[in-house]
């Protein structure tokens, strides 16, 4: 079905990018003072998208084609699902911290799902084009919603940050095309891997140029080193939601396409290739987590964590394709569940503008709130890959891949730094459960909508750790999609 316009596959894009229009029309024609229920309608929406996911992946649509550019097959519905799991899970942490920071505007929501959108494409893409495409959808609905917070620098500062540096990374990637079209003579995934494996000369050449543009180009979206320096500072300056936003949603889409582009289109490249990630997974995960050491600001500290577990995932891109693709599947799931809750946990007790972003801000929250303390604790715990978590079993598949290809070194690099980021993980733990608090409790009390957001993320962070078979085999059997 290649060349016939089937589009099933598009179908939970569309409805998504219809709900966030509906959003949109909502928020205009709502009178003035009165804020329409955007929150609802966007879980609606999302839920709605979901259940096409799930028509696909169950139907006789599963493995269609739109025209050679978008496929429904196994990868993308594992992907489309998981993206749609952390854009429900934002969307339910956001309303209490929209109106606790005064920014409670159907905009935000729309905004998210327009991303969203972007983010379906950026995982079912079969061609170079519509991979580019479908990233510039993402980023340009990121950096409104990394500067929603017009009364702040900080947030204005975020959003210019990340507008430049996603420019960078969007050259890049269409310097990438452009070479890889001359050397293959086509932008489809299926005949660039055909016309790798015959290249010889110039043409290599000029496709291992093309293949490291692009791995620049996605280096900037996963934030590897030394392509992540506008990490920090947008991740502190966005607000909070829009941070675990991008964090689990962004990794989970970014590496979704680079596992298609790298290791669907570009096997026969492997050997020039998979060095240059091996020296940025190294790089990555060492500066990440030696910057995070340095960190009193609990964002800032977040947002090195999250350029060091792009390192980590980076690792397993070494192995061979299914085995990749099954441990890297496997860690963005318990990534995204890990992430949302940790920074939903910040998001969550925000008031008037005010969250708690140092060590002093946390001392004691054990005694004042102990629900939400344990499932930070346990947030944290998994981030550093303590056995019974998610993070655990996560990064055992990723190394476990590593050294399956004969990376032992990319291996023994991650075990090293992760017992490295124990330290700054684990004083955050310290600090909430045996220091005393400081001054009054004037932190916002939980909402519903957030409870339920961080159970869910604190119910799979412990799933994952005791029983991953389920997921690892869904992983396996998406991994499989990656060979043509």
């Amino acid at each position: 079905m290649g060349g016939v316009l089937d589009l099933r596959p598009v179908a939970p894009a569309a409805i998504v990018a219809v709900t966030g229009l509906v959003v949109l029309l909502a928020q205009a024609f709502s009178p003035k003072g009165k804020q329409p229920p955007s929150a609802a309608l966007s879980l609606a929406g999302l839920a709605a998208a979901f259940a096409a996911v799930w028509l696909l992946a169950t139907g006789s649509a599963r493995g269609s084609v739109m025209a050679g550019a978008l496929a429904a097959d196994d990868l993308s519905l594992f992907l489309h699902a998981l993206v749609l799991g952390v854009a429900a899970i934002s969307v339910l942490l956001s309303p209490s911290y929209l109106r606790a920071n005064g920014m409670e505007r159907g905009e935000y929501y729309a905004l998210l799902l327009f991303s969203v959108v972007g983010m379906l494409g950026l995982v079912s893409s079969l061609e170079l084009v519509s991979i580019f495409v479908a990233l510039e959808i993402m980023s340009i609905a990121l950096y409104g919603m990394a500067g929603m917070d017009r009364r702040r620098v900080e947030s204005q500062e975020a959003a210019l940050k990340y507008f430049v540096t996603g420019a960078f990374a969007s050259a890049f990637f269409l310097y990438g095309i452009a070479l890889l079209y001359g050397a293959s003579g086509s932008t489809s995934l299926d005949k660039v891997a055909r016309a790798m494996a015959v290249t010889s000369g110039e043409t290599s050449t000029l496709a291992v140029l093309g293949a490291a543009m692009l791995l620049v180009g996605f280096g900037f979206k996963v934030a590897s080193v030394p392509f992540h320096m506008w990490v920090p500072d947008v991740y502190e300056g966005a607000p909070t939601t829009a941070t675990a936003f991008m964090a689990a949603g962004v990794k989970a889409a970014a590496f979704g396409a680079l596992l298609r582009v790298f290791d669907s289109a570009l096997p026969a490249l492997a050997s020039q290739w998979r060095p240059l990630v091996a020296g940025l997974a190294i790089a990555t995960m060492v500066v990440g987590n030696l910057a995070a050491l340095a960190q009193s600001n609990l964002k800032r500290m977040l947002a090195y964590s999250a350029v060091a577990h792009a390192g980590y995932l980076l690792t397993a891109l070494v192995a061979a394709p299914i085995l990749a693709g099954e441990a890297m599947l496997f860690y963005l799931v318990a990534y995204a569940a890990v992430n949302l809750g940790a920074f939903g946990a910040i998001a969550a007790l925000s008031r008037d503008g005010r969250e708690p972003l140092s060590l002093r801000d946390v001392a004691g929250l054990a005694e004042r709130r102990p629900a939400l303390a344990a499932a930070l604790a346990l947030f944290l715990v998994s981030l550093t890959g303590i056995p019974v978590t998610a993070g655990f079993v996560g990064k055992f598949y990723l190394f476990g891949a590593a050294v399956s290809a004969g990376w032992v070194v990319l291996a023994l690099v991650g075990v090293i730094m992760s017992v490295v980021s124990a330290y700054y993980y684990l004083r955050v733990v310290v600090a909430m459960y045996m220091r005393e608090p400081v001054g009054e409790d004037d932190w916002s009390p939980v909402s519903p909508a957030s409870a339920v957001a961080l159970s869910v993320s604190a119910a799979l962070t412990l799933l994952l750790g005791v029983w991953p078979a389920p997921v690892l085999t869904l992983a396996r059997v998406a991994a499989r999609s990656l060979t043509f």
